[in-house]
């Protein structure tokens, strides 16, 4: 071998050495992170069906993510990567299944799934949304994810989650919007009432009465979807759009964390990155 392929082969030696280090490091960081998260266990225990999940925490973790990313590796690959993270370390805390929208996209709804949920969470798919809907409320225990775009036979599917101890909305995905990005199709997560303490960003409201984009805009809210005279809505918990949009028997639902948008404007579902998450 001549000196320069010598050379070369042992610098490609010493990077392969460093890449197998990093391995290592990372390995061992996930072990220390599941010996913390047993002890998280012992400290608080997990009895209650839902106290494991945090989504108010999960969101900043995801804030922080994208405030210290660079480099060339996807941003949307590294999402995928904490999200398997926090859902195994989630379902080890408490396990739980997911419940899919079989009225939307098979393979866009596993797709999704997958993608946030990982593989540790058993999945199965039912007739539709008011059928994961009912999953959750009969278990208490299982999330459910449900797709933002409805077959009109679908109706006015989130009428199920008004009540004190009904299920509530707690999620809306994907939380990065970015050009290009997989498992990208919009949808609801599902979930048992929450012992989370942490407000979330966002309220979310079923409204009745004909909703009109405009107008909820200027209240500062923003009308989710709609079916017949009822109307699904996100907005700040301090703000009155009622007034202004005249709806009537209206209920809170849920709660959901302001998303980041990368490489686009930002508006009220999603703050631009780099900005503050409060609503302009």
């Amino acid at each position: 071998m001549s000196k320069t392929g010598e050379s070369e082969a042992l610098a490609l030696a010493d990077l392969r050495a460093r890449i197998d280090a990093i391995d290592e490091r990372l390995h061992r960081l996930l072990i220390e992170r599941g010996s913390v998260i047993d002890a998280l266990i012992r400290a608080k225990g997990t009895n209650a069906p839902a106290a494991a999940f945090r989504p108010g925490r999960e969101a900043e973790m995801m804030r922080r993510l994208v405030a210290r990313h660079a480099g060339e590796l996807p941003l949307f690959a590294v999402e995928h990567i904490w999200r398997e993270i926090i859902s195994t370390f989630t379902h080890m805390q408490a396990p739980f299944a997911l419940a899919v929208d079989g009225a939307a996209d098979a393979a866009e709804m596993r797709d999704l799934a997958r993608f946030y949920f990982g593989f540790s969470v058993p999945l199965e798919t039912v007739p539709d949304a008011a059928a994961v809907v009912a999953r959750v409320a009969a278990t208490g225990r299982d999330l459910g994810l449900v797709a933002l775009g409805q077959p009109s036979r679908s109706g006015a599917w989130w009428r199920a989650l008004v009540g004190e101890k009904a299920p509530r909305i707690m999620a809306l995905l994907p939380f990065l919007r970015m050009p290009g990005r997989p498992a990208a199709t919009p949808a609801f997560v599902v979930s048992p009432p929450l012992s989370d303490p942490t407000p979330a960003d966002l309220a979310v409201f079923a409204a009745t009465g004909k909703a009109d984009s405009a107008v909820l805009a200027k209240a500062g809210a923003e009308l989710l979807v709609a079916a017949g005279d009822d109307a699904l809505i996100a907005a700040p918990a301090d703000i009155d759009f009622a007034t202004a949009s005249g709806l009537t028997e209206i209920a809170r639902v849920g709660g959901i964390a302001r998303g980041i948008c990368v490489g686009g404007p930002g508006s009220l579902l999603y703050a631009p990155a780099g900005a503050r998450k409060e609503p302009a």
